[in-house]
């Protein structure tokens, strides 16, 4: 390439996009010194005009469309047109950088069979955790390995609302309203406290270290919304914090896939991940655990992963060999098998609320033994009042499906529980 620049079109100037805007600046020395060429923003596309009237254009198509643009940064979010941009520039001959986590488990397939197609590369390091550089590290340091299992906290507003909760024993409200007003939390949380970002994260993750498609639908996920204190300080007292944690498994009978609040010992590797961080650990068959752990959030953070991926990215087109080797490999006719989501086996947490009369407790422990739900412990936490006594069992390793059965019936007994059970999985 004996181009001065290396061009690249915006598009989507939001918080991200500034910061990227920014650190491109702020940093092209060092950008010359990696990359042997200057990296320069020739147009920016945003559905208003920016603070930069000579790089403004108002159609993506324009930014597509522009020969001398050699990368796209899509940084818009959500499904359309962020689909359409990501096709449409690698049709064009375009290599693609991306934060998109969304569109990349809903169109997985599509876009990488596209960019094999058009022979171009799409690098996307900011969808997943932030800064952490978890992609890079499971497509190309972990290249040799057999994955066995991932597991993560990979969002941030979440990790930081359950931090408030644990540290400072607020409510869930109360916890997520800091989080809005620290920029953490959108108005509308939905998207990351129901568990949705997390399981398009996991879907990415799985679909990366097995080689084929992971659908969020094919995901069992579970927000927090709604978690009650009540159940943070007991499992404290218990020896345990709560996590969202996006999990993958290999086992005999499929991938054990699922998003869900989990109890981890205080001594575990994912307690100590507070606020806005996040972290992903990967079992190797040879490797054993590796840990990843940064900061998931925040304008620095996906700005800095986002910069990242455009200069090794632009390493490769320097050289005129972006794309030529697939940076994803995806056979659409792998077919990877799914576990049944009842059929995943943990140990986990019950809190029942029942009444205070004797026989309570062999009801509920023969319901158990009937769905073949081991105890391994049980308590009664000083927590009660006249109607209701607490209970608390620890069970041992059971199937995911046969607990909720035992739980259906059990909190169908309205002679003896006042209100529904509560269940979280225990991470050992």
């Amino acid at each position: 390439m004996d181009k001065k620049h290396i061009n690249v079109g915006l598009i989507g100037y939001g918080t991200v996009g500034k910061g990227v805007v920014r650190i491109l600046e702020e940093n092209k020395k060092i950008i010359l010194r990696k990359v042997g060429k200057s990296i320069r923003v020739k147009s920016i596309c945003d559905l208003n005009p920016i603070d930069r009237p000579s790089l403004y254009v108002k159609n993506f198509r324009d930014i597509i469309k522009d020969p001398e643009i050699d990368l796209v940064i899509e940084l818009i979010g959500g499904y359309e047109p962020a689909r359409s941009i990501i096709l449409e520039a690698l049709q064009a001959g375009k290599n693609v950088v991306t934060a998109n986590k969304a569109v990349l488990a809903k169109y997985w397939d599509q876009i990488f069979t596209t960019a094999q197609n058009c022979q171009k590369s799409i690098y996307y390091e900011a969808s997943v955790g932030g800064v952490i550089p978890v992609v890079q590290g499971l497509s190309e340091g972990l290249a040799s390995e057999e994955i066995l299992e991932i597991k993560g906290i990979l969002n941030g507003t979440t990790n930081f609302i359950l931090s408030e909760m644990t540290k400072n024993g607020a409510s869930y409200e109360d916890a997520l309203k800091s989080a809005q007003k620290a920029g953490f939390a959108e108005s509308n949380p939905t998207f990351d406290v129901d568990g949705i970002d997390t399981a398009n994260k996991l879907a990415i993750l799985a679909s990366l270290a097995w080689g084929g498609w992971i659908k969020v639908k094919n995901i069992a996920v579970k927000g927090i919304a709604g978690l009650n204190i009540e159940d943070v300080l007991i499992a404290q007292d218990f020896g345990y914090d709560i996590k969202l944690i996006g999990s993958a498994q290999k086992t005999k009978d499929g991938l054990d896939l699922s998003v869900q609040p989990c109890l981890v010992k205080h001594d575990h590797a994912f307690a100590t991940v507070e606020n806005e961080y996040n972290a992903v650990m990967i079992t190797g068959k040879d490797s054993g655990d590796v840990l990843f752990y940064g900061k998931g959030a925040g304008q620095g953070p996906a700005a800095s992963a986002v910069v990242s991926d455009i200069i090794n990215l632009s390493e490769f087109i320097v050289t005129n060999t972006a794309g030529i080797v697939p940076d994803v490999i995806y056979d659409m006719k792998k077919k990877i098998k799914i576990l049944p989501a009842g059929r995943s086996k943990a140990p986990y947490y019950l809190r029942l609320s029942v009444v205070d009369k004797p026989g309570v407790l062999s009801k509920i422990s023969g319901i158990l033994g009937k769905y073949k739900v081991s105890i391994a412990s049980l308590a009664q936490p000083d927590v009660s009042n006249d109607d209701y006594v607490r209970i608390i069992i620890i069970t041992h390793d059971t199937h995911r499906e046969n607990l909720e059965k035992a739980l259906k019936q059990i909190d169908a007994t309205k002679s003896i529980i006042k209100s529904k059970t509560v269940k979280l999985k225990i991470e050992l």
